[in-house]
């Protein structure tokens, strides 16, 4: 091929694939591998009486995701797969802890808020402890698959690659619009609301790029869904299911501060809470990375010395 040619597609400095060719690859083996594995399994499950079809789908969905990442990882980018952050080596408990506690601790205070000022109030349904213990289920295993998925697709293996073909800055203000783009079609969204989902894209990246994996996120993603659904009973991104909600939060207080039918995700009392938020995770020396992770940098170092030694012409001495 000519060299020329071949820049288009390589990078000649690291000898791989330049992003944006793999991010099309990652998209392309994603969409395959559903239309492949996923669709067919939901017409199946599509005849079986009351069951839970979006959950099910969605999980599906990012398994599917997860092995597109594994193979994109071991057959073209020739790295381990928790490269893309998701490694059990490292401080992996702690940060999925503080991520918990972050997003747990930020929905309850916007309730607090709320609460005192009598702008909220909740209504429980009459359920049995039977029936409630099933929707915690629901509820948690719903909440675990999506903050993980979503994490994995909007700051896993596309939201890296776009990282390292460009950098750190370009790739979060564009996956943080494509973010909130995904929740534009949910229901009584609003500007607001998606302002701010775009704002969570930005305090999801920042979480990821100073810990160097994808727990935090994780958990901060799991605990604010979580707290916001199940145990305050808001609509989630402007969604609601009997299926994961105990009772139903009744707003009295303006839209622009408790968001409204979108849930707290459409107030400015979100804004100020990721805004809080993502200061505390830039700042706070408590957040780290641990030193145990794989790194970009080193192994972009490493496949630049190897190929610039590959590449040096020999002298006359060691022509003989």
């Amino acid at each position: 091929m000519n060299q020329t040619i071949k820049n288009i597609f390589v990078n000649p400095e690291l000898q791989n694939l330049r992003a944006g060719w793999r991010i099309g690859l990652l998209i392309v083996l994603f969409m395959g591998t559903n239309l492949a594995v996923t669709m067919p399994l939901m017409k199946f499950f599509k005849t079986i009486p009351d069951f839970p079809m979006q959950a099910v789908g969605t999980m599906f969905s990012y398994i599917m995701l997860t092995i597109s990442t594994w193979v994109m990882l071991r057959y073209v980018d020739k790295r381990p797969f928790h490269s893309v952050g998701v490694t059990f080596k490292a401080n992996w408990g702690k940060e999925l802890s503080q991520g918990l506690l972050f997003g747990s601790g930020m929905m309850s205070l916007i309730y607090l808020i709320e609460y005192s000022t009598g702008m909220v109030v909740i209504e429980f349904r009459d359920l049995t402890t039977q029936q409630s213990l099933i929707i915690f289920a629901n509820s948690i295993g719903l909440y675990i698959v999506v903050g993980y998925g979503e994490e994995l697709m909007f700051r896993g293996y596309l939201f890296q690659a776009f990282a390292e073909g460009t950098n750190k800055l370009i790739a979060t203000l564009c996956i943080s619009l494509l973010f909130a783009a995904a929740h534009m079609a949910n229901p009584n969204a609003s500007l607001f609301g998606i302002i701010n989902v775009g704002l969570a894209g930005v305090w999801l990246s920042l979480a990821y790029f100073k810990t160097g994996a994808l727990w935090l996120p994780i958990g901060m993603h799991i605990s604010w869904n979580f707290f916001q659904g199940f145990v305050y009973s808001y609509p989630v991104s402007g969604t609601t299911s009997l299926r994961e909600q105990i009772g139903t939060a009744v707003v009295s207080g303006p839209d622009w501060i408790t968001g409204g039918a979108f849930g707290p995700e459409g107030g400015v009392l979100a804004t100020i809470m990721l805004v809080l938020c993502s200061l505390m995770i830039y700042k706070w020396s408590w957040v780290n990375a641990s030193d145990r992770l794989w790194s970009y940098e080193q192994w972009k170092e490493e496949r630049k010395q190897r190929f610039a030694i590959q590449n040096v012409e020999p002298t006359e001495t060691q022509l003989g």
